[in-house]
């Protein structure tokens, strides 16, 4: 059975990067077409992990192919400075003290723990979180369960940097698109060979008999991916027009995409700019990882195991 392990809808909330967090979507996707999409595309469990939300995976109701999840938002308490976690196949209640919790990862961790909660990193070779360090990823490794060593935005390099750590540190390694968009959805997955029923699904999961598989991301999906924000914001656009056309929203967002045409062509040098500094996000964590191994969870007090 397959499971995309990390799909976003429209229930993530406005987009995290500024300036785009004051008029654009983080996603565009609905439940229904991630379902849709990823059934089609041969995933055989679905589940939306929107950030620090639950409702857009509530919304599929509680079919036997469906899970519950959420990328976490974990935060280390006065530093500029989350990582993103996975949790799958949680409860409301669950999810309601992740939430409570997440602001502390010091706290949050054991309760994750003491909850038997499935946990993964996500991206960990990825700069979006902040200035996370080698002694950060050390720190964090001994409470999760597994490593994401596919995703399916970034490059591959930063992939093949999560799967050495995943293999040096005995973690379950999966895979996930992270999309955003209707176009990754299903094409980086998480297999456990073997099972029928979500049960021996998240049992194989647990077991550590996960293997990933599919797409990388690069410079060219996350081109495609922009284009795909940029319609489906004119086209939200014209559906509140139509909708509501006594409304001025509708039509602010109609002028403002067609002011904003012009800049098209520098957020696609925006998105070579971002793999850039990825890359070099990347080489630096390996050098903290490799060249300075005696930077340990030392200098993050409080999450020894």
């Amino acid at each position: 059975m397959k499971l995309d392990t990390h799909v976003h809808t429209h229930h993530s909330g406005d987009a995290t990067v500024f300036p785009f967090n004051h008029f654009m979507r983080e996603s565009y996707n609905t439940p229904e077409s991630v379902y849709a999409t990823a059934r089609r595309r041969g995933m055989d469990l679905i589940v939306v992990t929107d950030h620090d939300q639950i409702s857009g995976a509530l919304a599929l109701g509680n079919g036997p192919d469906v899970l519950v999840g959420c990328e976490v938002t974990a935060e280390f308490t006065d530093l500029d400075l989350c990582v993103h976690l996975n949790v799958i196949d949680i409860t409301p209640s669950q999810h309601a003290e992740i939430q409570r919790l997440r602001v502390d990862i010091r706290e949050l961790l054991p309760y994750l723990r003491y909850q038997g909660i499935y946990t993964s990193l996500n991206h960990v070779a990825s700069g979006i979180n902040g200035p996370l360090t080698g002694a950060h990823v050390a720190a964090i490794l001994p409470w999760v369960d597994a490593l994401e060593v596919i995703n399916g935005t970034r490059l591959p390099q930063q992939n093949r940097t999560a799967l050495c750590v995943a293999q040096a540190a005995g973690k379950h390694m999966i895979a996930g698109s992270d999309s955003h968009t209707g176009r990754g959805i299903g094409r980086t997955w998480t297999e456990v060979p073997g099972a029928r029923t979500r049960e021996e699904f998240l049992s194989g999961l647990r077991a550590g008999r996960a293997v990933p598989g599919g797409q990388h991301g690069g410079r060219a999906t996350m081109i495609s991916d922009f284009t795909r924000f940029a319609g489906n914001f004119w086209l939200e656009a014209i559906a509140n027009t139509a909708s509501k056309p006594g409304h001025w929203r509708g039509y602010a967002q109609t002028f403002g995409g067609i002011l904003g045409l012009p800049v098209v062509p520098l957020v696609m040098a925006g998105a070579f700019m971002h793999f850039v500094h990825e890359q070099r996000f990347n080489r630096d964590l390996l050098y903290e990882l490799v060249a300075r191994p005696e930077r340990t969870l030392a200098a993050v007090p409080g999450l020894a195991a």
